[in-house]
């Protein structure tokens, strides 16, 4: 099979390469390809690639970790996918023994999601022409979705922001509480990426009483489209934490979902958000988190701590997640997935340079199938 693998620490173009004659990978001799439904113990399912969306989370892995160390040989980059199902088989253990299981799956079957934890750190990513995955990882394609639609919203996108709510709605269950943001308003920083497109679309959808997306003018009736019923323009507005105090100092906000890591906008939160209010980044920064959360999460006010709530979430891929996403998307909650831009695999180093850009309208999809 054709992927592309990291042949060094850097930039796209510096780490990457295009390998044409990988070996396509096997199920374990203990599982063999199946035309039949999966069974409980058949928890490995190999996916021939059609669609991957990338993720800033893919650029970091590039310049993080080095393809040298042993439990990386010829890694493979890319998490989110979507393609079809080839084999079914393998006796791996669940990566989520908790979850509800999955739906049963067959040969032939469209299917997509997210790779998971394990895979990325051991360099078995998405960015090729066939992976195999764990069971619990993979949810069917919502049926009338295309699948660089499904990879750009089932993937690390739709189930960060699907998780995001789920840290602020009472009970976290939103496939049955359509109105769990009922009356709350809510501002989206960086509303127009690939995060923010469906974090608009949720919040609308489970009864916000206000949405407002912060980004750039260009991007305002994309956003205004999603649902959104303000959108501030942070480049006409600067410092936008300023105007957010002359605007939204009276009548403050309830959650502040943060998809670009701004610290500023954390620090002067008690000039637009409520004092009970809910304040959730996942921007970790050159630290990955570490020093955001002492700064924000463990520093206390006396010390010059902030006094709002602060939760900073790294998400950790998941199926049954990818499948709460995809029921909010037949709920008719998510309407559309947003894509900026579509390459084919030969130019994924082009996609990767776009996303390094910030400047992504969406999602970016690489077409592993060139269909």
């Amino acid at each position: 099979m054709r992927c592309w693998t990291a042949t060094s620490r850097g930039s796209p173009r510096q780490a990457l390469t295009l390998n044409p004659a990988a070996p396509t990978p096997s199920l374990p001799a203990d599982g063999p390809p199946s035309s039949s439904s999966s069974s409980s113990s058949s928890s490995l399912v190999l996916v021939r690639i059609t669609h991957v969306t990338l993720n800033p989370a893919d650029l970091n892995t590039l310049r993080l970790l080095p393809p040298w160390l042993p439990f990386r040989r010829a890694p493979v980059p890319g998490m989110d996918f979507a393609g079809e199902v080839v084999a079914l088989g393998g006796s791996r253990a669940s990566t989520d023994a908790d979850a509800a299981p999955p739906p049963p799956l067959r040969v032939g079957d469209r299917v997509c999601g997210a790779a998971g934890l394990r895979e990325v750190f051991t360099g078995r990513g998405t960015l090729a022409e066939f992976v195999l995955l764990d069971r619990a990882l993979v949810t069917p394609v919502p049926a009338g979705w295309g699948g660089r639609e499904a990879a750009g919203t089932m993937g690390i996108a739709g189930q960060t922001a699907t998780a995001m709510v789920k840290r602020v709605v009472p009970g976290g269950d939103l496939r049955s509480d359509r109105r769990g943001l009922e009356g709350r308003r809510v501002l989206v920083n960086g509303a127009s990426g690939g995060v923010g497109t469906v974090l608009v679309q949720i919040c609308k959808g489970l009864g916000a009483a206000e949405v407002v997306g912060v980004c750039s003018g260009a991007n305002e009736g994309l956003v205004k489209g999603l649902g959104a019923d303000e959108v501030v323009d942070y480049r006409l507005h600067d410092p936008l934490e300023t105007h957010l105090v002359e605007r939204f100092g009276e009548h403050q906000f309830d959650v502040i979902f943060d998809c670009a890591g701004s610290q500023g906008l954390y620090s002067c939160s008690p000039g637009y958000l409520k004092p009970e209010g809910r304040f959730v980044s996942i921007v970790g920064g050159w630290s990955q988190g570490v020093v955001p959360y002492i700064r924000n999460k463990l520093r206390p006010v006396f010390l010059g701590g902030t006094p709002r709530s602060y939760d900073l979430f790294l998400l950790s891929a998941s199926g049954e997640i990818a499948r709460e996403v995809a029921t909010l998307v037949e709920q008719g909650v998510i309407k559309q997935a947003v894509i900026d831009s579509e390459f084919p695999m030969e130019q994924a180093v082009e996609a990767f340079e776009k996303l390094a850009t910030g400047r992504a309208r969406g999602k970016i999809v690489v077409n592993i199938s060139n269909s």
